[in-house]
């Protein structure tokens, strides 16, 4: 059985052959609780109103439309539907032609390469998967970039009051930006991957800062963003002071990028 949730078709085995049929309401297979897809195991109550696994903990196994227990009794037949329903990936419009279980589809869906990311160019407003988002920018606005190379240091000036410096990976399809804020104190900068935020790969950065009396460094992996804002938080971050961003006009960087073992993977790249 397959499920297209672009037009809600649903298409089975029977026999030999298949079978389509519309669902009017895609909604009947999310867990009533926390609306959020169902997956194996589904439990019931005795008047047949089902939950999730994790709800079932959460309400403490007892159900919040008749009060009666559940969490105790699997409801097979919807299981049975979940383990035979095949959907496309939601970003399939993006590249991605993932068919697979509706119970598994939250689950690939949080890591899938071909979640939307947006151009960090300013008033650009393309939209596509992490690779197309790095073509487009290479064919567009490869000049406001920065172009480095893993595993080398690379030195970056910044504008004391630039918000951002936009990283271009001349071997690898992939974006950063270096993040800038600045205030009384001095200035705080970090680095951010544009991609999907639970992607596979991972980099490690260091950005060091000297006025060479005093060095301040920071070691860090670079969060994903798919759609990255100049105005987007900075979470960890370096913070230089004052003194040394007042020794010119512009703050100096040295940056270094180097890529991570791959999460799920037994080798480094």
């Amino acid at each position: 059985m397959a499920v297209d949730e672009q037009d809600n078709d649903v298409e089975g085995l029977r026999g030999n052959g298949s079978i389509s049929v519309t669902l009017s309401d895609p909604d009947v297979l999310d867990c009533p609780i926390c609306l959020e897809h169902l997956s194996v195991p589904v439990f019931q109550c005795e008047n047949g109103h089902i939950a999730c696994a994790s709800c079932c903990i959460k309400i403490a196994n007892k159900c919040p439309s008749c009060c009666w227990p559940i969490g105790y009794n699997r409801c097979r037949a919807i299981e049975k539907v979940l383990e035979s329903v095949k959907v496309s990936c939601m970003n399939k419009s993006y590249g991605c032609k993932e068919v697979l279980s509706y119970s598994k589809k939250t689950v690939h869906e949080n890591t899938c390469i071909y979640v939307p990311c947006s151009c960090p160019f300013r008033g650009c407003d393309f939209v596509g998967a992490a690779t197309k988002v790095y073509a487009h920018f290479s064919d567009k606005h490869a000049s406001s970039a920065v172009h480095m190379l893993f595993n080398a240091v690379h030195p970056i000036f910044i504008e004391k009051h630039r918000r951002y410096q936009i990283l271009q990976m001349s071997t690898k399809d992939v974006l950063f930006i270096i993040n800038h804020a600045s205030d009384r104190v001095g200035s705080s900068v970090n680095i951010i991957c544009v991609g999907p935020a639970m992607q596979k790969r991972r980099f490690m950065y260091e950005i060091v800062a000297t006025d060479g009396e005093s060095t301040f460094k920071l070691e860090s992996v670079a969060e994903s963003v798919p759609n990255w804002s100049e105005n987007t938080p900075l979470k960890k971050y370096l913070l230089v002071p004052r003194d040394i961003v007042n020794c010119g006009a512009r703050l100096k960087l040295d940056v270094f990028i180097k890529e991570r073992e791959c999460i799920g993977s037994g080798s480094t790249t």
